[in-house]
């Protein structure tokens, strides 16, 4: 009996949306040896453009500000589009909400810490993010609903 071939391909990686405000500019750079709070928030979305092929969006946000005021906010909607052929239900969400993001994720980030960075703020790095655990967070939660 031959075993079903799975077939994951990356057809593209690309930048869907992308801003940055600095509503302080060109004032904040004189007071830039605070230590500002810097926010950061992603969401995924999943949408499927035909049977085998899904686009995968990593939306993120990223705001750095003080008490007073805001410095920066960062908007980045980083996109994939993927071919998943020949997994089940279960092994086919788990390339949509892990293994696709996790592919995504080091554009996205590589993308906003250069947009930071040529506005003339301090690069900025940012910690690897475990989609397993997440989208594990939220299976539980919907078991529980």
């Amino acid at each position: 009996m031959a075993e079903k071939q799975i077939k994951f391909t990356v057809n593209r990686i690309y930048a869907k949306d992308i801003s940055l405000e600095s509503p302080e500019a060109p004032g904040i750079f004189n007071e830039l040896k605070m230590q500002p709070k810097v926010g950061f928030n992603l969401k995924t979305n999943i949408v499927e453009l035909d049977t085998t092929t899904y686009e995968i969006t990593l939306d993120i946000n990223v705001k750095a500000e003080t008490d007073e005021k805001a410095i920066y906010l960062v908007e980045l909607k980083q996109s994939g589009i993927f071919g998943i052929e020949g997994a089940d239900e279960d092994l086919k969400n788990n390339f949509l909400n892990v293994r696709c993001p996790e592919i995504i994720f080091p554009y996205a980030m590589e993308s906003v810490s250069t947009l930071i960075q040529k506005s003339g703020f301090p690069p900025i790095f940012f910690a690897p993010i475990d989609f397993n655990a997440l989208h594990q967070q939220e299976l539980a939660k919907q078991k529980n609903t």
